[in-house]
């Protein structure tokens, strides 16, 4: 199968027109790319969601941290092993979208903006 890592906004900026709330729009966010990472699996592909890393955080016993660096450290590492990027709506916005569209220049990988565009994966 081939990988592919979703890049879109989580941190609320304001940006969403069906919130002014901005946990709703964090959660929004998240929404909008675990779907997208459900339609990659539908495509045929093995998605990286940084939209589930919320969880980590979730599980973390006392006296347990990890620091945003360490979680970006985490994506970049998944994210240079992707075959190809998918960017999401609104990802020009996010710095850290734009540090991952970077990365993924420098290694060759093909981009796709919006999860509709990217091809079923024929195996």
């Amino acid at each position: 199968m081939k990988r592919a890592y979703i890049a879109g906004p989580m941190t609320p900026r304001g940006n969403r027109k069906d919130t002014g709330n901005p946990a709703i729009e964090y959660l929004l966010n998240v929404r909008d790319l675990i779907g997208a990472g459900t339609t990659l699996i539908c495509k045929g592909y093995a998605p990286y969601c940084p939209g589930i890393d919320f969880q980590y955080y979730l599980s973390l016993r006392p006296g347990e941290v990890i620091s945003e660096e360490t979680i970006k450290a985490v994506s970049m590492a998944w994210l240079d092993i992707c075959d190809i990027i998918v960017l999401l709506p609104g990802w020009e916005a996010s710095a850290g979208c734009q540090a991952e569209y970077s990365r993924s220049i420098e290694l060759g990988m093909p981009a796709f903006y919006g999860v509709e565009s990217v091809p079923n994966d024929p195996r």
